[in-house]
């Protein structure tokens, strides 16, 4: 197993048998660190069904990470140069890359639930799952 394995194993494992603790070390890290966005509201928009809710989720990036993402988004910027985008420009930038490759993995999967035919037993499971969301999100429509 690798060290990273190895740490998100560990991570893992206090969050599920630590729950406080875990919730208390996220809040005094949140505190430590900047906070950018949301910009905008991304996705949703070009679904065969109209969006219900706005889900704001904050993510920890390390900066290797925040390089990663920038650059796949840079990779669709045309005629762009590195040096003339604004901090702004760059934030924007990385907060729709990672709305996008979270929306293009959901629309895969839902694609393969939509072919799928479930057990009844997971079918069951699905149907009280689309009950949850339905409770979750108020006035959201299936």
């Amino acid at each position: 197993m690798s060290e990273r394995d190895e740490d998100r194993a560990a991570a893992e494992f206090v969050a599920r048998h630590f729950p406080e603790t875990t919730r208390f070390l996220a809040d005094d890290r949140r505190g430590e660190l900047p906070v950018f966005g949301p910009f905008e509201v991304q996705g949703g928009v070009d679904e065969p069904e109209p969006p219900v809710a706005v889900v704001q989720v904050a993510f920890a990036l390390t900066r290797t990470q925040l390089l990663t993402v920038l650059a796949m988004s840079f990779a669709g910027l045309g005629d762009r140069t590195p040096e003339s985008l604004t901090d702004d420009e760059v934030r924007r930038e990385v907060e729709g890359q990672l709305a996008a490759e979270a929306i293009i993995e959901i629309d895969h999967l839902m694609e393969a639930n939509e072919q799928a035919v479930f057990p009844p037993e997971q079918q069951r499971a699905m149907d009280l799952l689309g009950a949850a969301v339905d409770r979750a999100f108020r006035g959201a429509s299936r």
